[in-house]
């Protein structure tokens, strides 16, 4: 039985794509509540499970001990939505992304043990606070404030820090304000992948965080935790290589996708996890998100990340509009950019799968430099093994210091570059003759395009592996290429088969 219980989603990639992909967070928070002396148990794939499976199981997870059952809503449930009539029907599918009906089944049964609480945590809360059900909203990364809340509900102490009431259809509920607690200290960030209740699936891919935060402040990007000092917010390099080995020695994992904001904003760093990659028992591989800028000042990172075991990357590039990219921080010229993909294409020779996206939609946007973009997109030696497309998004936001805490600055000042409109994301950016619409429209239209001879690149790499994927077939072979070898929806099952008979279903 559990103290502790998360319920965690699982994905909605498609049948002819790997599902078997965990997210870090829930592991995070019930590794802490471990190290402190709690039980815990992370339900995960829940949407793999239909609504008798899941109580089935939570019915061997809850008893006397069990304080709270959470929902993590970042990746919860992504089914069609066919809820009947409700209370708010469309916000309650959106806020569990999938019909009411079934979750309101899910949560009356854990209701029948009184003294068990509800949360719901992860990145959707602040955008969601509307289901009388929950008990208690946590915003935030909550691997500290889920200690506060766990011994308040234990009985530990009088109260919890950082908590308000608020009021849903008249009733008084709690949330939470992770933002208000200290930073976890990052030498003691561990995530404990060989608890036997995480259930890991033997030499499954895992996240793996090293770092929080990103040292840069880009226009458009609404993540916490940016522009932060370098060398700040760095996990201890002894107890990443314990973590790697003891993941390795549990579950046979070789291979990862960091979680890092940016893995190489910081030379030391990268520097330092070199010296702990190239020393472990094993060969280790792993995608990550990596800033083509420091690739251009520190171009010995290139062979520095190949022999630490690089397998896919993503570039957030965005732009190859030279005035575009000045505007939202990136103003490396384009040309400089396209020379460093090249240029990593011949170093990498071909043992790195390098994806990148781009927004469509910036201030100096026009439609010549998309005609542009897609054209050297197309070429025959283009360097980027996948390449991706997105209308810029402009979110409305107001009073809600929840809610603007993750406001990109483009959000927050739009008609500063040009934008007119700030509801629903749908914009216009007249001086260009460019709105939401069109570049949604053209951005789709690019995907398409581009399918025929994208390749699995980056972190979705990771969950090809897990579904048994060789990494040798991915480094050579387009999407289409590999769905034709592959009976894709049969190893997805055979995987999730797996998982639910360690958790005996």
């Amino acid at each position: 039985m559990s103290n502790c219980i998360i319920i965690n989603g699982g994905t909605d990639n498609p049948e002819d794509y790997g599902k078997i992909n965990r997210t870090l967070g829930a592991y995070r928070i019930a590794s802490a509540l471990n190290d402190v002396g709690y039980s815990t148990f992370v339900f995960d794939f829940i949407n793999e499970f239909n609504t008798d499976e899941i109580i089935k199981i939570l019915d061997k997870h809850i008893d006397n001990e069990t304080l709270w059952v959470g929902f993590s809503s970042s990746f919860f449930w992504p089914k069609k939505k066919n809820s009947h009539v409700h209370l708010n029907p469309r916000e309650l599918d959106e806020m569990y992304w999938t019909g009411y009906d079934e979750i309101e089944k899910i949560i009356k049964h854990i209701k029948q043990n009184e003294h068990v609480k509800l949360i719901y945590g992860g990145a959707k809360t602040p955008y969601l606070l509307i289901d009388t059900n929950i008990d208690y909203y946590v915003l935030g990364n909550s691997d500290v404030s889920i200690l506060d809340i766990t011994d308040y509900l234990a009985k530990k102490k009088l109260s919890i820090e950082h908590c308000e009431s608020i009021t849903i259809n008249e009733k008084i509920r709690y949330k939470i304000d992770s933002f208000k607690y200290p930073e976890p200290k990052m030498d003691n960030l561990s995530t404990h992948w060989w608890d036997k209740k995480f259930n890991i699936l033997p030499n499954e891919s895992l996240p793996m965080e090293l770092a929080r935060g990103c040292i840069f402040k880009c226009k458009f990007c609404n993540y916490p935790l940016l522009g932060k000092k370098k060398g700040t917010y760095l996990r201890s390099t002894d107890e990443v290589r314990d973590e790697l080995v003891r993941m390795y020695e549990s579950h046979g994992t070789t291979t990862y996708y960091l979680t890092d904001d940016t893995f190489n904003d910081d030379n030391d760093k990268i520097e330092a996890l070199h010296n702990v990659f190239t020393s472990l028992p094993f060969k280790p591989k792993f995608s990550a998100y990596l800033r083509i800028e420091l690739l251009h000042k520190y171009p010995h990172q290139a062979q520095l990340l190949a022999e630490m075991g690089l397998m896919g990357t993503f570039f957030g590039i965005e732009t190859l509009q030279h005035q575009s990219g000045k505007a939202i921080g990136k103003g490396m010229h384009p040309n400089k950019v396209k020379d460093r993909l090249y240029w990593l294409k011949e170093q990498w020779k071909n043992k790195v799968n390098m994806s990148a996206g781009f927004i469509l939609g910036l201030p100096y946007d026009t439609y010549k430099y998309f005609y542009d973009l897609m054209t050297w997109s197309l070429d025959s030696d283009n360097p980027l093994q996948e390449v991706l497309f997105y209308p810029l998004m402009i979110f409305p936001h107001g009073k809600n210091n929840d809610l603007d805490r993750y406001i990109s600055e483009f959000s927050l000042n739009p008609e500063v570059y040009g934008y007119v409109g700030k509801n629903n994301e749908i914009w216009s950016l007249p001086s260009q003759g460019l709105d939401f619409n069109i570049c949604k429209s053209i951005a789709n239209d690019y995907n398409i395009m581009r399918r025929d001879r994208d390749k699995f690149s980056a972190f979705s790499m990771n969950n090809m592996l897990n579904i048994g994927i060789s990494l040798e077939h991915l480094l050579k072979h387009t999407q289409v290429e590999i769905r034709q070898m592959y009976n894709i929806k049969e190893m997805n099952d055979i995987q999730i088969n797996e998982y639910k008979k360690m958790l005996m279903i």
